[in-house]
């Protein structure tokens, strides 16, 4: 039995485990490398001494390529009982960042503290090997850094194998070393599984955890190894003590690791898995995270408001007055259907714009603003079938005008109520945010029978969000 394993505390052997992952001799651990075969080595070590089986009697190193380059999982299992065809899977990344510009990357939070504290609640499970009713499945995933690709390699592996039907519960452990500093743990994806927020919090009770739920993963920014099994439907836990400044810098040292509550959060996750595995009643809420889905839901409402710019145009003299700031605040709407949509809005908008002075050729410039109702639509074509798509759309829109006013006095103009003209967008919509610039070109005119003129709110850069 090796020193690590004969550590007379958990607190202790998490320490040791983490302070030999992010030492100086396995140099950052980058994705594929010899440092990172050498914590690949000490993983699959552990997990023997804890018991662990080989994957439906297979190996413990599952073997992949992606760019032409290997890597390795490292994976065993815990046989169940009376649900042993059935699995809840916990993954933490041990691949860092490696050496970079002669720096050493150690990662100790990320991800020294989740291989970790993953071994660790391999030994509780183990120990407790009777009152598991379901399988679990204890995953050491390569090349997440790279891009995910060892946990995306064994969801795949996964569905061929045994059906990710089979697969009640992914957990991904990543960076939760700094409890202390931080002050909780967070859980997102608590409302992937029935009652997910009341089991959470239950269990952190009992050891008297801090924690924070959220429903879904929600940061289009950040991504864990939940995402591939979080798209594939199986539901998913982000679990995490969050950032700091250290991360991804040469600082993410062991030091700074707060080991007391690495071990309350492992004990936590432990108690928490063993109520996964051993519950027969615990399933999916059938609910996924909008940045989890495969593709766009077929309708959306949301909130919108936007700033741009109006101008008004005066083709007959061949100017375009300066412009003033354009607001507008309302509801949009969205059909979707593959890689095509329909958007719709229903906003509350102010314009003004300036315009020389009807009264004396070098007199003061006056404004002119108006409140209106504008109803745009276009229709869209999406760079893809997903939620988080880029896109492009031509359509157009009509205003009406139903206040309006001169900063100096009226030069007796009538005002158009009813405005229209051609409109178009594009621009990027990722986990319900929409961000977009829009165009409009008004074909009638503004002031009928008086000047020919046109109101141009030619641009405007528009913030969205899709309940």
């Amino acid at each position: 039995m090796s020193g690590v394993a004969s550590a007379q505390t958990r607190s202790e052997r998490l320490a040791e485990y983490v302070y030999y992952f992010a030492s100086d001799s396995l140099k950052g651990r980058a994705a594929g490398s010899v440092d990172a075969a050498k914590a690949r080595d000490f993983i699959l070590a552990r997990y023997k001494e804890c018991g662990l089986k080989p994957l439906n009697g297979g190996h413990y190193q599952i073997a992949f390529q992606r760019n032409g380059k290997h890597f390795t999982d490292v994976v065993g299992m815990i046989e169940g009982n009376s649900l042993k065809d059935e699995y809840i899977v916990l993954g933490a990344h041990y691949d860092h960042l490696g050496v970079k510009a002669g720096k050493i990357y150690p990662g100790a939070d990320d991800n020294a503290s989740g291989s970790a504290a993953l071994i660790e609640i391999a030994r509780e499970l183990a120990s407790k090997k009777g009152e598991l009713q379901r399988s679990v499945i204890i995953a050491a995933f390569d090349a997440e850094e790279l891009g995910l690709y060892g946990s995306s390699y064994l969801a795949d592996y996964l569905d061929a194998l045994v059906g990710l039907d089979k697969i009640k519960l992914m957990v991904s452990v990543d960076m939760v070393g700094r409890y202390g500093s931080n002050g909780s743990l967070t859980i997102e994806g608590v409302a992937t599984i029935r009652n997910g927020r009341v089991l959470a919090r239950d269990a952190a009770e009992r050891h008297s955890v801090k924690l924070k739920t959220k429903n879904f993963e929600t940061s289009v920014l950040t991504a864990t190894d939940t995402d591939a099994f979080a798209r594939k439907g199986v539901p998913t836990l982000a679990v995490s003590t969050g950032l700091h400044p250290q991360y991804h810098k040469p600082g993410d040292k062991p030091e700074l690791i707060d080991y007391e509550g690495l071990d309350k959060v492992s004990g936590y996750l432990a108690d928490f898995a063993l109520e996964a595995a051993s519950d027969e009643t615990f399933e999916p809420s059938g609910k996924i995270a909008r940045k989890h889905l495969g593709k766009a839901r077929v309708a959306e409402i949301g909130v919108t408001g936007s700033v741009g710019q109006a101008s008004i145009s005066f083709p007959e003299a061949d100017i375009a007055t300066k412009s003033r700031m354009d607001y507008t605040a309302g509801l949009t709407s969205r059909l979707n259907f593959s890689r095509f949509g329909i958007q719709a809005d229903v906003l509350w908008e102010q314009s003004s714009a300036r315009f020389p002075s009807t009264e004396q050729v070098f007199g003061t410039a006056q404004t002119y603003t108006q409140q209106s109702v504008t109803v745009p639509a276009y229709f869209l074509m999406r760079s893809d079938a997903s939620d988080n798509a880029a896109f492009i759309g031509f359509g157009g829109y009509y205003s009406y005008a139903y206040s309006h006013s001169f900063s100096k006095a009226d030069p007796g103009w009538n005002v158009n109520p009813h405005q229209a003209g051609l409109a178009m967008n594009f621009g990027m919509k990722a986990a319900g945010l929409v961000l977009e610039w829009s165009f409009r070109w008004q074909l009638n005119e503004l002031f009928p029978g008086a000047v020919e003129a046109h109101l141009r709110p030619s641009t405007y850069l528009k913030l969205s969000w899709m309940f």
